[in-house]
């Protein structure tokens, strides 16, 4: 019984530890959830304006020709991978992957290449049929535009160059704290004409010019809204899985700490009878 006492003990003391681990990385990760979900609203109005005003020239583009905007055969597809680089988040690494087998799984007639951000999905794939065409794994879940800007840059120049036809985006939404889900989006080409948009507009300089420097910036900035709401959903993935982690350890240590006590009372309990009835036997 003894020994049963110094095994409920030790567990319990392992499982305070872990209930401490799990408790500060709960609050690191609400702490950063709350950095980046600001960072990510403030970023927004932006994105969306930089979307509008593309709606915008393109209604207003007609006749203009723009490698962005042009029907290509489609036989290569760039697949952008955005997972995280550490792990304990969840399943937000595992809906992600999900989502872009299932994706692979109904392109099997097509060439696919995938650009992978973040370590997970990099380990998953590294050794799987799929080509790799780009991995980028140093972002640690923090917004640096410039390496973002970066990234675009290479997709760019894979899509102007005509090794990749067609890219899409792979990433998860943050809708709050608990709620965030995968999204498929493409990324490139564009859409030539959208429909309910009017195109009067006085443009200046020429639509050529504006076209051409907007572009730039504008698909910059779709890669980092993206980016963005997807390190924002991580972290809210992560604190979630911590703070589950730690009511699962508090609901444990409650379990042991029960064991213990009836395990102590069942020995108090033996001992007495052990004394009564040595008493007995000593008077009889």
């Amino acid at each position: 019984m003894a020994e049963t006492l110094r095994e409920l003990k030790s567990r319990t003391r392992s499982a305070k530890k872990t209930q401490q681990i799990t408790r500060t990385m709960q609050m690191v990760a609400a702490s950063r959830l709350k950095k980046s979900e600001v960072i990510y609203r403030k970023a927004k109005p932006y994105h969306e304006k930089m979307e509008l005003i593309l709606s915008h020239l393109m209604a207003s583009s007609d006749g203009i020709s723009h490698p962005f905007f042009e029907s290509r055969e489609v036989k290569t597809i760039g697949l952008v991978i955005v997972t995280s680089d550490r792990g304990l988040c969840g399943g937000y690494n595992s809906n992600v992957i999900a989502q872009a087998e299932s994706f692979l799984a109904e392109s099997r007639s097509q060439e696919v290449q995938l650009i992978l951000i973040g370590k997970k999905g990099h380990d998953y794939f590294k050794n799987r049929e799929w080509p790799i065409l780009l991995k980028f794994l140093d972002l640690a879940g923090k917004p640096d535009y410039q390496k973002i800007a970066a990234i675009t840059d290479l997709l760019v120049e894979s899509y102007l160059s005509g090794a990749l036809d067609e890219v899409n985006v792979l990433y998860t939404t943050f809708v709050s704290a608990l709620s965030n889900q995968p999204v498929l989006k493409k990324f490139l080409n564009l859409q030539q004409k959208q429909a309910g948009l009017k195109s009067d507009f006085i443009l200046e300089p020429d639509i050529e010019t504006i076209i051409e420097q907007f572009l730039t910036r504008q698909i910059a900035s779709r890669m980092y809204s993206a980016l963005l709401e997807s390190f924002t959903a991580e972290n809210a993935s992560r604190m979630v899985a911590m703070k589950s982690a730690t009511d699962s350890a508090e609901e444990m240590i409650a379990r042991l700490t029960l064991k213990g006590n009836k395990a102590r009372q069942a020995a108090i309990t033996n001992e007495i009878l052990e004394i009564v009835t040595a008493g007995e036997a000593m008077k009889a």
